[in-house]
């Protein structure tokens, strides 16, 4: 892939992989599924690197969206009428689908920090742990499955509330355990060990319901949203999962 990349470049590199996820979402169409990231609709959904291999609750054929990307946007387009009610928003680490579908928002100033310059959608190099913008400068902030990625969360929620505008909010998901309290242990750095206690080998923690706690230590009123309330129709559907759950964290008005 590196002597693909010198000898096209990054850009013509990214018009292929889009021309793969054009061909594969028409390969894939149909009316039993729906993605509402990009808005199509298919026979299944599919494995990530995949081309064929099908499966009820992965990534759609088309932008790549997981079930969690998924389920954040039908939460911020039904619940929290973000398309008319937000004109700015941070996202984290953004993913391919939302950057996408997201920058073409008309009248959202969408922005996206990624320690990785180089990753698709980001406008400006950053890390979590030291945001680079103002103070009070998001309606909303977007952060999907990062924390659980970053040594220093409470440095991360303290910047998160920074940058939000006051009456402003985060939409925080991470891999959740509802039955007992985080897991975490700075002590512990190799990768497989991480990845028997924390599920992958690059997280350095598994969140528990305790993280509530946390939330509201970095100054923000939270609210739960969990995936149990979601319909099986609605699960189906758009191949939701059962563990994708929401925290919704405001930023006080003064």
């Amino acid at each position: 892939m590196t002597g693909l990349r010198k000898f096209l470049g990054r850009t013509d590199l990214r018009w292929i992989k889009r021309g793969v996820l054009l061909a594969r979402g028409v390969f894939h169409a149909g009316t039993r599924f729906e993605c509402p990231c990009c808005g199509w609709s298919f026979r299944n959904f599919v494995d990530k690197s995949s081309f064929f291999r099908k499966t009820t609750d992965s990534c759609c054929p088309r932008c790549n969206s997981k079930a969690r990307h998924r389920r954040d946007w039908l939460f911020l387009r039904d619940e929290l009428s973000f398309f008319d009610q937000v004109r700015s928003v941070l996202e984290i680490a953004p993913w391919w689908s939302f950057g996408r579908a997201l920058s073409r928002v008309e009248k959202l100033r969408y922005s996206a920090i990624d320690i990785n310059p180089r990753a698709a959608f980001v406008t400006s190099q950053g890390d979590v742990t030291d945001i680079p913008a103002p103070n009070a400068h998001f309606d909303a902030v977007l952060c999907i499955h990062v924390l659980e990625h970053v040594e220093n969360d409470r440095k991360a929620l303290e910047e998160i509330h920074r940058v939000l505008k006051p009456g402003g909010w985060a939409l925080l998901t991470v891999p959740l355990l509802l039955d007992e309290p985080t897991r975490e242990d700075a002590s512990i750095t190799s990768p497989e060990d991480r990845e028997r206690l924390f599920g992958e080998k690059g997280h350095v923690r598994y969140y528990g319901r305790d993280l509530e706690e946390r939330l509201r230590q970095a100054g923000f009123g939270v609210r739960f949203e969990p995936a149990s309330e979601i319909s099986e129709d609605t699960r189906i559907r758009y191949g939701l999962r059962r563990d994708e759950n929401i925290w919704l964290c405001t930023r006080p008005a003064p």
